[in-house]
């Protein structure tokens, strides 16, 4: 582990505040989920929760199922990283989603882009597609992922279908 130099105070309510800073750089949000851990050392762990990242397996092999039947990519993501892809595991597995990816997850529809308004998925990438289908995973109102279907062939606004399907699935499993 780093250390910050930052010294907190437990308030009356046990609670301790993360330093503005720290929530920026881990792309901490307010309301966002927390889980803790008791290190062997008895120190204190506090670790970004993502409910996608915990179905990993299963998204893993939904993924799979859906790229064997359509023969289109499927990647699932929480609003970090992705956790399950089809094909180019290696180019995708553990990343980290684009910043515009995140804004349509965020604003709560599926989208279907083709040509010259396909994304990049990835913040570092420059690859491009014919087309991509988005789907939002939606939990009591609240974004916690979502479902790409991306094609170098193009797919065609069928693929936003399945993403819903996929997405609604892994709601229901959360």
């Amino acid at each position: 582990m780093k250390t910050t130099g930052i010294v907190r105070r437990i308030d009356e309510l046990g609670r301790v505040v993360i330093p503005k800073e720290i929530r920026r750089t881990m792309h901490l949000k307010e309301g966002e989920e927390m889980e803790v851990f008791v290190a062997p050392d008895n120190s204190l762990v506090l670790k970004k929760y993502s409910a996608v990242k915990e179905l990993a397996d299963f998204a893993q092999g939904y993924a799979d199922i859906v790229h064997n039947t359509t023969g289109i990519n499927c990647l699932i993501c929480d609003l970090d990283n992705f956790v399950a892809a089809a094909s180019e595991k290696t180019s995708y597995l553990n990343k980290r989603i684009s910043k515009t990816l995140e804004n349509i997850l965020t604003g709560r529809k599926s989208a279907y882009l083709k040509g010259d308004n396909t994304i990049n998925l990835l913040a570092d990438e420059s690859k491009s597609y014919k087309d991509m289908a988005v789907s939002p995973i939606l939990v009591g109102g609240d974004v916690l992922g979502g479902v790409v279907m991306v094609s170098a062939n193009g797919s065609g606004e069928s693929s936003v279908k399945i993403a819903e399907i996929v997405s609604g699935f892994l709601a229901r499993q959360i």
